[in-house]
């Protein structure tokens, strides 16, 4: 085993990675410097999600990613903790330049967990002049 490699990959994982316990203190005490992408489908998105995270399909992305705000972390989540959609988002973000992690868990694991759920069809993302140009 090459343990090199092994280190990197690990220290590479930790600094791609956004850990649930920043994301429930960033929502516990309304802080408002992330910016969760949920990459489900609309209809799971809208039986449930994360609060305050928006919905962006993957296939949107390339048409998508100027509404997203400069000045926020963005952080993907989709359905568990071993869906690559999330993965491929935030690799699409990156490429284009847009700073993105993805969040260690997924939907299954959050709502396992405990942690707060909303439930609605607010699908937008409203920019606000906020937007990237």
């Amino acid at each position: 085993m090459d343990l090199a490699k092994v280190r990197e990959y690990f220290a590479t994982k930790l600094w791609a990675e956004k850990q649930v316990a920043d994301v429930v203190d960033a929502l516990e005490h309304e802080r408002s410097e992330l910016l969760l992408v949920d990459i489900r489908d609309r209809e799971s998105y809208q039986q449930g999600h994360i609060p305050g995270a928006i919905s962006m399909l993957l296939d949107e992305f390339d048409s998508r990613c100027k509404e997203l705000p400069t000045g926020k972390e963005i952080v993907t989540y989709c359905y568990g903790q071993h869906c690559h959609l999330s993965t491929l988002a935030a690799l699409k973000l990156v490429e284009k330049g847009i700073p993105a992690k993805e969040l260690n868990v997924g939907w299954k694991e959050w709502v396992a967990a405990g942690y707060p759920t909303r439930s609605e069809s607010n699908s937008t993302l409203e920019c606000d002049g906020w937007c990237r140009t």
